[in-house]
């Protein structure tokens, strides 16, 4: 299951965009970073990514899985084309609509492979965008959502205090943003399959889960993982790029 909002400030008027989406699963600009991309294989295991790209392995108020996503995001955006090796190496796991993998749970999709043929043509196309770093602030917002809703097992981008992202990102960072934006996962609990999850988007006409993950709109990121009591994890993913630098 899988959730997308994205909300910019400016001269112009706001925009806005809150999806739910019903769930998929059992249980369930800056500057293009310099250095080596990934080799050319036909192997998803042979990829070689630059140590460039997990710009948050220090940041110590995030777990090791949730570092691991915003690695995850930076290999898909300064490289979808590599990218697209795991999504086709995912392709042998599909039978109809479900996903079935040894000793995990059969999930149940709605487009089966004709969503992940989609996405690996769509990153054979994109362009690569700016990496993403770190950010406290957006962590700690996406932390206080993914604890609420391993307290009350909603679902959504509302809080059960009523608050929406904006709220959320104003109370743990007084900067001013020039844009934000919002992915919600449900149901997987590793980086790469949380992150696989949303680029598919299978089920959502927009793809609007990519689209965040692969816009140059956003230059940082906070990642939270939880638990969950329908989903069994919950991960949420808060963009954004702001007027100024903490």
């Amino acid at each position: 299951m899988k959730d997308n909002c994205n909300q910019q400030s400016g001269s112009q008027a706001k925009r806005r965009l809150w999806r739910l989406k019903a769930p998929v699963a059992a249980g369930a600009l800056l500057l293009l970073t310099a250095g080596a991309f990934p080799c050319r294989s036909q192997t998803a295991a042979a990829l070689q990514w630059p140590d460039s790209l997990n710009t948050a392995k220090a940041a110590d108020y995030m777990t090791k899985t949730e570092q691991e996503v915003i690695h995850e995001l930076n290999k898909v955006r300064t490289n979808p084309k590599a990218y697209a090796l795991y999504l086709k190496e995912e392709r042998q796991y599909y039978k109809g609509n479900d996903i079935s993998k040894p000793g995990e749970i059969t999930v149940r999709t709605r487009e089966g492979l004709r969503a992940v043929n989609e996405c690996i043509a769509a990153l054979a196309k994109a362009k690569p965008v700016n990496i993403l770093r770190p950010h406290r602030g957006l962590s700690e917002a996406a932390g206080w959502l993914a604890a609420d809703q391993a307290k009350t097992g909603q679902t959504g981008h509302s809080g059960s205090d009523g608050s929406t992202l904006p709220q959320r990102v104003e109370r743990h960072y007084s900067g001013g943003y020039v844009s934000i934006g919002e992915n919600i996962a449900y149901g997987g609990r590793e980086a790469q399959q949380i992150v696989m999850q949303l680029l598919i988007d299978d089920g959502v006409s927009s793809r609007g889960h990519r689209h965040n993950i692969m816009s140059d709109a956003f230059d940082c990121c906070g990642v939270a993982i939880n638990t969950h009591s329908v989903y069994r994890h919950v991960c949420v993913m808060d963009f954004g790029k702001f007027r100024k630098e903490e």
